[in-house]
């Protein structure tokens, strides 16, 4: 045949070969290089499919053509439909030929993210989906072959078309939000996203949840950027506020011809919900940006504004908010998408890309600042953009933030251009979380207290111990502590590090405070004239927590307060203590001027009493002479200037500074202490107090090791018959210092003597320390038989030893009764266990110490120089 129609169709068909031939070396290119054909966006792989049938279409037109089956009014009433075609694969073949680079290279990895960010990917889709509604009216039989009734149902299927086209719902597009070009990381958190909202037919609600300032809007933004589609509507809410969700909703009610929107006093989340849910709406996707007031949205009443959320199967909402308990209400745990702080290596890809700067030399400052702001995206593109608009390095930036907090809050406070987040939101980091902190304050103030009370411990590993009082407030109730953490953790504020296994373990759960939300959390207290205030609550709130933990097993006391030392340590180096001077005697200016009293519980006062006894606590922790003696002067210095000398909290300082000098073998200044110490309780208690006992004893076991022996037995008798005149010869304080008389005999060599005082008060040793006391006198004695018989009898009540931390000691001195027994491989073997049990449970250097105190109580003489080396 060789009509006109039939020749100009012919034409377009051999057109049509040149440009499928292309695109097939274009997908045969991808598949050549590409891992997974999945990789590849979907409308790309539509394309695949949508072109061969029509080529197939095609090849059947042509041969009816050439056979004469196709008559020249069949071919008129094709051309329009294969012109369409025509031009669509044409568009097609451009896209591609500027997208993809000119050979197989390792290139092509990068063709699809090209491809993407010029915003192709919507356009592909919609010529393929031209593509695919016209191919079946080139390939149904009866219209090549019937002859004059073929133009009928041709031109009958144009009309079809054309009429479905035009009732197809109209898409639109409102998303007030820039894309960004150098998206970094979050492939996992996009690929959860895609795979949760890839649901056709299905109404679906994801939450992406984070702290303020971790990329919640911008993961939003970039997925619908990837993913829209030709017949999806996309609109965006921004619901910070029932203002800003209302103005959000009177766009889109002027965008799609809503009746009535100008009407201010129409009812316009509730018309836009209809609509959206009517079949008009056609395929939609919303984004509620921001949604951070769960009373706004689910408070009582009508102002529940989560009741004009859509629902519709034709549908999908995305919702980003800072609190993860939103999250979970409107899209169900199963739906969040929770999102943390990028890893190192997306932090400087992050920089480098802002600061358009990827030279190697430059990577380690990079990395150091990353490290510095903790992977929080906002706070790593706040910090480009200042070093681009000064034109400073990452070098400098780093040595003004690391030089002290209020030059890192000064950088953390500055503004910057950002078109891809809110433009009503304040862009620095400090100005987004204090949004947070005011909101708590306001509506959850047990969760800001807490959170006030958290900044002031340091940031890793804050022990539920330590905050629980604060977090349950008034109430004690432990629903009340479970929602104040709750809301910590639901606005990712704070993060659950670890529970602790231990059994007795007082410690709980244990927290961590991101350290950039730490120091704007000072900040902000500072802001509101508070700090010190808070400072003051947390001395108290420290100092009832090392109380509490003296009624514990002495294990999990002292694991306990290896715990707590980290925090002690950065509270009292708050700024209003400044107790990290050098200067032992130093006094912070909060304590001048302070009347002298005991009475810490007057409310924004730091407590002297408070202080010292952290400072106290704190000694056990450390295994250095000058720092637990300079602890303890400075908690002294402390309580002497603000209760006086004589007080009785200064008195017990002191007395710890007398131990501290013991412990350290340093006889003689502990000497020169518990000296003044004795006359001072005598004055200020009277020579009958427990107190005054106490450190006489302490006094006589010092002259005793110093060589006093004969007047430390004096005092000793004295304060025998003192003690059990007033308490009972029964009272634990008499037999600790008959305990000590026995110790004071053996050492002047009287062994019968000593032996004779033992059976007179054995059976008042009825206790584990008593019982250790006495193995020791058994091993001064030589008496290793006894020893051994003892030991063994208190390692049957390990519950017992355990309680008083005991356990090692009682090896040890098995260990020596064996080695004097001649049972070496015995005692080696008790002195390896008690050596991996203190390394264990007290530190790598503590047994040291253990050691030397067990020798000075045993009575045992080494040269100094063998102490000092131990």
């Amino acid at each position: 045949m060789s009509g006109a129609e039939a020749l100009i169709v012919l034409g377009i068909i051999a057109n049509f070969a040149s440009i499928i031939d292309f695109t097939d070396k274009v997908f045969s290119r991808i598949k050549d290089v590409g891992d997974n054909i999945h990789d590849i966006p979907r409308a790309f792989r539509d394309v695949q499919i949508t072109l061969p049938l029509l080529a197939d279409a095609l090849k059947r037109m042509q041969q009816g053509i050439e056979l004469g089956t196709l008559h020249e009014e069949a071919c008129r009433a094709l051309k329009p439909v294969l012109l369409d075609c025509q031009s669509a694969a044409s568009k097609l073949n451009e896209i591609f030929d500027k997208s993809l680079p000119k050979d197989n290279s390792s290139k092509i990895h990068h063709v699809w993210k090209a491809i993407l960010t010029l915003k192709q990917d919507k356009k592909v889709e919609d010529l393929s989906e031209l593509i695919q509604k016209r191919v079946p009216l080139l390939t149904l039989h009866h219209i090549i072959t019937s002859g004059s009734s073929a133009v009928d149902s041709v031109s009958a299927g144009i009309a079809a078309l054309q009429v479905a086209e035009a009732q197809r719902p109209k898409t639109y597009t409102i998303v007030p939000v820039q894309w960004a070009d150098d998206f970094t990381g979050r492939g996992e958190q996009m690929s959860t996203l895609s795979s949760k909202l890839d649901q056709p037919g299905k109404h679906v609600r994801v939450a992406i949840v984070g702290l303020g300032g971790i990329g919640k809007t911008r993961l939003a933004r970039q997925y619908i950027e990837a993913q829209n589609r030709s017949n999806t509507s996309v609109f965006w809410i921004h619901a910070g506020t029932a203002e800003r969700m209302k103005g959000g909703s009177r766009d889109i009610a002027k965008k799609v011809g809503i009746p009535g929107c100008d009407d201010p006093n129409v009812d316009i989340l509730g018309k836009v919900k209809e609509w959206l849910e009517s079949e008009a709406s056609g395929r939609w996707l919303l984004i509620y940006d921001n949604v951070d007031d769960i009373d706004l949205m689910y408070g009582e009443g009508r102002g529940r504004l989560a009741a004009y959320f859509p629902r519709s199967n034709r549908g999908s909402i995305i919702m980003t908010t800072r609190n993860r308990q939103i999250g979970i209400k409107f899209a169900t745990a199963k739906y969040v998408v929770s999102l943390s702080a990028l890893d190192l290596n997306e932090s400087i890809t992050l920089m480098a890309t802002k600061l358009g700067d990827e030279e190697s030399e430059r990577r380690p400052d990079l990395v150091r600042l990353a490290e510095a702001l903790g992977g929080v995206p906002l706070a790593l593109v706040q910090a480009a953009s200042f070093i681009h608009e000064n034109e400073s390095t990452p070098a400098r930036y780093l040595e003004l933030y690391e030089a002290n907090d209020q030059n890192r809050i000064e950088l953390l406070s500055q503004d910057f251009e950002d078109d891809t987040r809110d433009s009503e939101l304040k862009n620095p980091i400090a100005s987004t979380w204090i949004v947070t902190f005011e909101y708590l304050k306001e509506h959850q103030p047990l969760a800001a207290n807490t959170l006030c009370i958290m900044s002031m411990f340091d940031a890793q590993a804050i022990p539920e111990a330590l905050i629980s009082k604060t977090a349950e407030g008034d109430s004690s109730s432990p629903t009340s502590l479970e929602r104040t953490l709750g809301a910590l953790l639901g606005y990712s504020l704070i993060s659950l590090r670890h529970t602790t296994g231990a059994s007795g373990d007082q410690v709980g759960r244990v927290f961590n405070l991101h350290r950039l939300v730490r120091l704007v959390t000072r900040n902000w207290l500072t802001m509101c004239s508070t700090h010190d205030d808070w400072v003051a609550e947390t001395i108290d709130v420290m100092s009832t927590a090392y109380d509490t933990i003296e009624k514990l097993d002495f294990d999990v006391r002292f694991s306990t307060k290896s715990r707590y030392l980290p925090h002690a340590l950065s509270l009292i180096s708050s700024r209003p203590l400044l107790l990290q001077d050098d200067d032992e005697v130093f006094v912070p200016t909060v304590f001048h001027g302070q009347k002298l009293q005991d009475d810490h519980t007057i409310k924004g006062v730091i407590c002297p009493t408070c202080t010292g006894n952290i400072l106290a606590q704190m000694v056990d922790r450390y295994h250095g002479k000058d720092q637990r003696l300079r602890m303890i002067k400075k908690a002294i210095a402390i309580c002497t200037f603000a209760l006086g000398p004589k007080s009785v909290i200064t008195l017990q300082h002191r007395s710890d500074e007398g131990h501290a000098l013991w412990t350290v073998l340093d006889r003689t200044n502990a000497e020169i202490v518990y000296r003044e110490l004795l006359a001072d309780y005598t004055s200020t208690l009277g020579p009958k107090h427990r107190r005054t006992l106490q450190v006489g004893d302490k006094l006589a076991q010092v002259m005793q090791e110093l060589g006093n022996s004969l007047e430390a037995e004096r005092l000793l008798l004295q304060l025998i018959e003192t003690s059990s005149h007033e308490y009972g010869q029964e009272d634990e304080m008499t037999v600790l210092s008959m305990q000590n008389l026995v110790d004071n005999i053996i050492d002047q060599g009287r062994h019968e003597e000593a032996g004779e005082l033992i059976l007179k008060i054995s059976d008042l040793v009825n206790t584990v320390p008593r019982k250790v006391r006495l193995a020791i006198h058994y091993l001064s004695m030589s008496r290793y038989s006894d020893l051994e018989t003892l030991c063994l009898s208190l390692l049957d009540d390990m519950d017992s030893l355990s309680r008083d931390g005991c356990i090692d000691d009682i090896w040890s001195l098995l260990a020596e009764a064996y080695s004097a027994q001649s049972l070496y491989d015995r005692a080696e073997g008790l002195r390896r266990q008690v050596v991996t049990y203190r390394q264990k449970n007290y530190g790598e250097n503590t047994h040291v110490s253990s050691f030397k105190i067990l020798l000075s109580l045993a009575g045992m003489t080494l040269p100094r120089s063998l102490y000092d080396l131990l």
